[in-house]
């Protein structure tokens, strides 16, 4: 008997996203890009752009959308810090309660375009706001807007990308510092970390000449 692949019957893993914009941000042009036939990717539905209003606005399409009863899905809220101490503070107190719904928290600073600019090179990334940020990635690419697919140019250089998040956080805990008070900083590549995952665990091979 020949050798051959066995798919799972259940539902496709599924990834929630929540971020300021919705359909119309720079992360949902970018990870709608990491939707196929055996990932769903969703994007929440709201107005708000605190952390405090987009938790609640994810709360409630967690529960119009019946999310909970999805047996393989992760969810997360994506902000940016905007290196401002107000919404910083907004974002430590929504932790407990993001915890407690098994959401995680994915912070950039200042913006997620951070996370861009970090396939490109691993020094000069200390922006002053998220305004300079797109400027500067508006030079790299001789343009830019946050409804551009940016995947397509960068994604030969993500795991160049990964790498530099993840040496920023190391520093961070080798440092005892504070995250979220880090300018530079993504944790973007923990969102791609779960999409690999997903997509590993779908399928699996079996040797029918062994049964």
């Amino acid at each position: 008997m020949a050798r051959g692949q066995i798919k799972h019957n259940k539902k496709r893993p599924l990834i929630v996203i929540c971020s300021e914009g919705g359909k119309k941000s720079s992360e949902y042009y970018y990870f709608r890009n990491f939707a196929s036939r055996d990932l769903r990717i969703q994007f929440s539905t709201g107005n708000s752009t605190d952390p405090k209003g987009m938790l609640n606005d994810l709360l409630n399409y967690i529960v119009n959308e019946d999310i909970k009863s999805e047996e393989n899905c992760k969810i997360f809220l994506v902000l940016d810090t905007d290196l401002n101490k107000t919404r910083i503070n907004e974002i430590k107190e929504i932790e407990e309660k993001c915890n407690k719904n098994n959401i995680e928290i994915i912070t950039s600073s200042p913006t997620f375009e951070i996370w861009y600019l970090m396939h490109y090179r691993s020094n000069k990334l200390n922006f002053l706001s998220s305004k300079e940020v797109k400027k500067e990635l508006a030079i790299i690419n001789n343009g830019y807007e946050e409804s551009m697919d940016m995947y397509k140019l960068i994604c030969n250089l993500t795991d160049k990308a990964k790498t530099r998040a993840k040496s920023i956080e190391q520093n961070v805990i080798n440092n005892k510092e504070e995250l979220l008070k880090t300018n530079p900083h993504t944790s973007i590549y923990k969102i791609l970390d779960v999409i690999n995952e997903f997509k590993n665990e779908l399928l699996f091979t079996v040797d029918f000449d062994k049964i």
